[in-house]
């Protein structure tokens, strides 16, 4: 199987977690030139100390809870190049069972797990365009297929839990990579997210099912995958050919999955998109 020759890449989420062995996975191909976006430098610094990236990298200061650094941000990448070959988002948020908004006075996890990738997305598009093969990857979850939907609060404002948070904002990634497929219909970008599986990271506990937290030792010694294997699908979607024309896709373990519940309904899916349009103030054209 033949492997796509890529040149640019952005990637958010890749100072912890299984996003790291995705980017030193990346670095084994040759000629790579890498886009980072992460809030703490020190952070990444403290990575490539312990084990160096061999392609060219450029660091870029975001916070994803903040839509003037998001765009701040899509402005350095587009003075450092005139495009880009694959968008990885990859960030992901988890936080307490306290309502906490961001500077913009959206709910934290739907900030992060949602607003910003729709905002980063947009604003990249143009560049994007100029690849002959352009690439979206999002990281969903299996456990969208726990959420539980409030049309008329998806940022559960009268009724929050950290968790249920989190499920739902797994479920708007799936969404959202399928309405961003069809809107791109014709462009040669596709646009595909996927489940690493059950990883052995630091927010392992916290994604853990209410019900699978007292086996979480067990868990994690025999059920968890690597980090490394976590990261193997997105690498794949990033590199391989086979899913060249593949789009509005979830994938687990390079395959292709059918989606479960209302993850096809239209309505839901033109809703979540104007809200996200709304809270970023940016319009897709």
């Amino acid at each position: 199987m033949g492997e796509m020759t890529m040149k640019r890449i952005v990637m958010t989420g890749v100072t912890s977690g299984f996003g790291q062995q995705w980017i030193y996975q990346l670095d084994k191909q040759q000629d790579i030139e890498f886009f980072v976006l992460a809030r703490n430098k020190s952070k990444f610094e403290a990575m490539l100390k312990l084990k160096p990236l061999s392609n060219q990298i450029h660091f870029i200061e975001c916070d994803l809870l903040s839509i003037s650094s998001i765009h701040a941000a899509a402005d350095q990448i587009q003075q450092l190049t005139d495009g880009i070959d694959v968008l990885v988002n990859n960030a992901g948020w988890w936080g307490s069972n306290t309502f906490d908004t961001s500077s913009d006075d959206i709910e934290s996890t739907f900030a992060v797990n949602q607003v910003a990738p729709f905002l980063l997305t947009g604003r990249l598009l143009p560049m994007l365009s100029k690849s002959k093969q352009g690439r979206i990857i999002n990281t969903a979850s299996f456990r969208y297929e726990d959420a539980k939907i409030d049309r008329n609060d998806l940022q559960l404002k009268e009724n929050f839990n950290g968790e249920q948070a989190y499920c739902n904002s797994k479920f708007y990634s799936v969404l959202f990579t399928q309405s961003l497929a069809e809107k791109l219909v014709g462009t040669g970008i596709t646009v595909n997210c996927f489940d690493p599986g059950i990883v052995d990271t630091p927010m392992l506990k916290k994604a853990l099912p209410v019900w699978l937290s007292p086996f979480y030792s067990f868990v994690r010694r025999f059920v968890a995958r690597t980090p490394d294997k976590g990261a193997e699908t997105g690498v794949y979607l990033c590199e391989s050919d086979s899913v060249s024309t593949s789009t509005g896709s979830y994938y687990k373990d390079k395959s292709i999955q059918k989606t479960k519940g209302s993850t096809r309904d239209t309505s839901l899916a033109n809703l979540l998109w104007k809200n996200s349009t709304d809270l970023s103030g940016f319009e897709y054209s």
